[in-house]
């Protein structure tokens, strides 16, 4: 793609709009910085959370989401980890979605609905990278089954209720929280500022694509605008990076981006861990010209500073260890994988 025309296209795109807008999932990573810049240009939002459920006790939607004109869903109640453990939770997600898109099917005019997925957890991992839209989809853990179960159930309904799924690559920044077996640079970050060592799971080789959070709010916007106004979108979008970064690349980043020295600590692979990832973002760009402006280094930059930069400075470790044994410790002079290969299939 000639990128000069696309950054024309993106410099000439309007700011967002007025609209009336419902996030469900308002509280969350995501939910919270999209409620929050959709308010601040002007819109009318109401959000969504376990406390303020979408659909009253006899089922009907509230009236906020038969008013707007665009349904952010960003609602889950699990997380890669916890998918493989809890069944049920995923399928009362499943059933929470497929009831309210049958409601929103009932009224005369349903709103446009961007569904929040996954582009990391969907894909056939011996397809080729960058995974296109079209690539094979065949998820290997309960997570991606879960989020592909999500995306059908609105393709099926597409005829009675307009939208699109956006499948996200690996989103990092400000805000997020450090849970359980998600957010490798929420953990890497939060165990720089406690001086602890960053644990690194299965092969620093292993590709992922990370995308900073202010530019998924902004596809999300820019959709979401696009499909109230009326524009043509396909079942699927990739949102991400575009570009692949391997785990020992992105260590390296982040023991430049804080300023302190640490160790690093090598474990086994994790069952729920998704295999080579990067996304191709053409699509994005060709159709609402979105396409991201935060470089990783820029964002780790952000991320650490935003919360953890002036309180960590004071406790941070001086000193840095040798290659360990046994539990494998490394530093930078144990040396770390260079950049990413080339993606399968490419060149």
């Amino acid at each position: 793609m000639d990128t000069s025309v696309r950054d024309v296209s993106v410099a000439q795109r309007p700011a967002i709009s007025r609209f009336r807008a419902a996030v469900i999932g308002s509280y969350g990573f995501i939910g919270s910085q999209l409620h929050a810049k959709l308010d601040l240009a002007g819109a009318a939002v109401t959000g969504f959370t376990r406390q303020a459920p979408v659909l009253r006790p006899d089922g009907r939607p509230q009236d906020a989401l038969l008013a707007a004109e665009v349904l952010f869903y960003l609602a889950t109640s699990v997380s890669p980890a916890m998918a493989e453990q809890r069944p049920d939770l995923v399928a009362a997600d499943h059933d929470l979605f497929c009831r309210l898109l049958d409601r929103l099917a009932e009224a005369e005019r349903p709103p446009f609905v961007v569904l929040a997925g996954t582009g990391g957890y969907v894909y056939d991992p011996v397809a080729p990278l960058p995974f296109r839209e079209d690539s094979p989809t065949a998820p290997r853990t309960a997570y991606g089954r879960a989020k592909l179960g999500l995306e059908q159930a609105l393709t099926d309904r597409r005829s009675a209720v307009p939208g699109v799924s956006l499948r996200l690559a690996t989103v990092y920044g400000p805000g997020q929280r450090v849970s359980k077996g998600q957010g490798v640079i929420a953990h890497w970050l939060a165990a720089a500022a406690d001086g602890q060592p960053l644990r690194l799971f299965g092969n620093p080789a292993t590709i992922r694509d990370y995308v900073y959070i202010d530019d998924v709010v902004n596809a999300l916007a820019r959709v979401g605008e696009f499909g109230r106004d009326g524009g043509t979108l396909p079942e699927v979008i990739n949102v991400g990076s575009g570009r692949p970064t391997r785990l020992g690349e992105l260590l390296e980043l982040v023991l430049a981006t804080v300023p302190a020295q640490l160790d690093v600590e090598r474990l086994p692979g994790r069952g729920f861990d998704h295999y080579d990832a990067v996304l191709d973002i053409q699509r994005a760009a060709e159709l609402v010209g979105w396409q991201p402006e935060t470089s990783l280094s820029a964002g780790l930059a952000k991320t650490w500073w935003a919360r953890w930069g002036t309180a960590a400075r004071s406790r941070a470790p001086t000193s840095i260890s040798s290659c360990g044994k046994g539990r494998r410790l490394w530093t930078r002079s144990c040396g770390f994988p260079g950049p990413a290969r080339p993606a399968r299939g490419a060149g």
